[in-house]
């Protein structure tokens, strides 16, 4: 049995983590960051280019993202909409099995059993942080990092069994 390559998404508009799981163990993990490009166009673009390398680079078997949630914002959800959108392009371009989860979805998957979930989104930023440094001992990350590592384990949690 050949090992199955899992690349985990947490995108935004201005910098994406990326985590890459081979045989459901995390192996690396990186963010893509383009908060220096002013022009959203260019800088959405740019995701997108540096999302293709990744996924060229890595060439899993499968591609795992956090879908949109409805922001404070509609053209930041239009936004991150195309970046979906291409990024299941890539995916359907190579033969690549893409799936979206739902944020309450993937923390619920990677949460204790007893822990009850914060609500506020500065909350949940924490949380994902102090949740990879239970589970991974990975203190040197942002939240986009935390969160894409942990859509991975998710992924992992529900289908990995």
């Amino acid at each position: 049995i050949s090992e199955c390559k899992l690349i985990s998404l947490d995108t935004s508009t201005s910098s994406t983590g990326y985590a890459v799981y081979i045989s459901g163990n995390l192996h690396r993990y990186n963010l893509l960051d383009f908060k220096r490009i002013k022009n959203t166009e260019d800088r959405i673009n740019e995701m997108i280019l540096k999302i293709y390398d990744v996924i060229n680079k890595e060439n899993p078997q499968i591609v795992v993202a956090e879908m949109t949630v409805v922001p404070r914002n509609v053209q930041a959800q239009r936004n991150l909409t195309m970046i979906l959108g291409a990024i299941q392009g890539k995916c359907l371009e190579k033969n690549i099995y893409f799936y979206l989860f739902r944020p309450s979805e993937w923390r619920k998957l990677v949460n204790d059993t007893n822990e009850k979930l914060p609500r506020k989104r500065d909350e949940l930023k924490a949380w994902s942080k102090r949740k990879v440094l239970e589970k991974y001992n990975i203190t040197d990350i942002n939240d986009d990092v935390s969160d894409a590592i942990l859509v991975g384990q998710a992924y992992i949690n529900k289908f990995g069994k």
